[in-house]
């Protein structure tokens, strides 16, 4: 009677699989994609640079201020 139960167990969940994966929707989540953004910014660094002075800046131009994010690293 277990045999049984586990086989019928284990062709519903396949069953459920394939029709999952022939649905097509391979829509991802918003904190997912947001979570992706936040890791590819990080690699480059995201300053903010304000004004126009003698500062300078990640880009290269000449700013008044230059704000960096706060991070553990």
């Amino acid at each position: 009677m277990k045999k049984v139960f586990a086989f019928f167990t284990i062709v519903i969940v396949m069953s459920v699989m394939v029709l999952e994966k022939k649905s097509g929707k391979t829509e991802e989540s918003k904190l997912f994609l947001d979570n992706v953004e936040a890791l590819a910014a990080g690699e480059f660094g995201h300053d903010i640079c304000l004004g126009s002075g003698n500062v300078t800046c990640s880009t290269g131009e000449k700013v008044e201020y230059v704000l960096t994010p706060f991070t553990l690293d």
